[in-house]
Parts: C-alpha cells; sequence; structure tokens
C-alpha cells in the first residue's frame, strides 16, 4: 500500500512541477516585450506591438535556421596606420535561394580596437527589422566586458534602440550593414 501512496505522491508533483513551468512560460511570453521596453515613456503601445511582432519574426528565423542554406565569407582587414594591428572579418548568412539579397540573416563578426564586434542582421521582405551589435573588450580597463545593443526597424525606418546614443549606433549599424552585404556578394 504504501508503494501504491508514493507513486500518486511523485505523480502529483510531476503534474505540479508541469503546471508552474507553462505558467512561468506564459508569464515569459507576456511580459518579454515589457522587459524589452523598460521604463522609457517614449514608447507607445503601438511601437510596443511592432516590437513584438519583429521579436516573433527573429526567434521564428532563428528556430527555423536549419530548413534555410548558409553561406560564408571570410576576409582580412588590413589597416593603414602602423599602430593598429590588422584583423579579421567573417560572415555567416542564412538564405532561401542563392541569389537571396538580403539574406534572412546575416551574424557578422570583425576585430575591433580593444576587442572585436559581432553583429546579427534580421530581414523581411527584403528590408533589415531587427539588429544586434554585441561588443567584446579583450583589452584595456573594461577587458572581459561585454555589450549588447538591439535596434528595431519598420519599412527601414529606426523604431526603437535600447542604445541611448541613437544617431551614432544607428549610423554604425547602417553603414556596417551595406558594407557587409557589399562584401558578401560581390
Amino acid at each position: 500500500m504504501a508503494a501504491i501512496e508514493v507513486y500518486i505522491y511523485c505523480g502529483y508533483m510531476s503534474v505540479t512541477h508541469r503546471l508552474k513551468k507553462t505558467l512561468r512560460n506564459i508569464i515569459i511570453i507576456l511580459f518579454l516585450p515589457l522587459t524589452l521596453v523598460g521604463q522609457n515613456n517614449d514608447v507607445n503601445v503601438e511601437t510596443l506591438n511592432k516590437i513584438t511582432g519583429i521579436t516573433r519574426e527573429v526567434a521564428e528565423i532563428n528556430l527555423t535556421e536549419k530548413e534555410f542554406n548558409e553561406g560564408i565569407a571570410e576576409g582580412p582587414i588590413i589597416y593603414k596606420s602602423i599602430f593598429r594591428k590588422n584583423g579579421c572579418w567573417t560572415a555567416y548568412y542564412l538564405y532561401e535561394n542563392q541569389d537571396d539579397n538580403p539574406p534572412l540573416r546575416i551574424k557578422y563578426s570583425q576585430t575591433a580596437k580593444k576587442g572585436y564586434d559581432e553583429f546579427e542582421f534580421y530581414y523581411k521582405d527584403g528590408k533589415m527589422i531587427f539588429a544586434k551589435l554585441t561588443e567584446f573588450k579583450s583589452r584595456g580597463r573594461n577587458k572581459g566586458s561585454e555589450t549588447k545593443r538591439l535596434f528595431y526597424y519598420k519599412d527601414k525606418e529606426l523604431i526603437y534602440t535600447t542604445e541611448s546614443e541613437k544617431e551614432k549606433y544607428s549610423e554604425y549599424i547602417k553603414r556596417t550593414e551595406k558594407s557587409v552585404r557589399k562584401m558578401i556578394y560581390e
């Protein structure tokens, strides 16, 4: 009799655990857009809905990436200054058809002055919808630090960024995205 009670009790714990896990997942899905926006009062409900839609599209591309083809391109970065070390760049791009320009996603990394930068560009209907810049510092006083910046676009216009220096980084993202696509497709 004791063995049956233990089995039922363990089954009850399993159901409780699954319910807690499901509830946690629902809460995460509902409040994820709010955590992206934070306490920024400049964001209205319409922009929040656009950000949520873009986040879903990015997640869908990442979840279905195995269904698409992936290409790689790489090359050197040669600086004119003798005081800077030469470096390299690498781009992995995800595409549906060989001639897709732009592809669905580009993951690009390059050496930087005190570390390296990683970019992720996501596209829908030929337009960039999302960009992520991650800066890794491998030298200097911030050695080992990592900074992530997110940029959301709608119809080629920046609708939201997590970066306070919006203009500076927005132009940097656009220039880098344009040059990466040029390097990949030439």
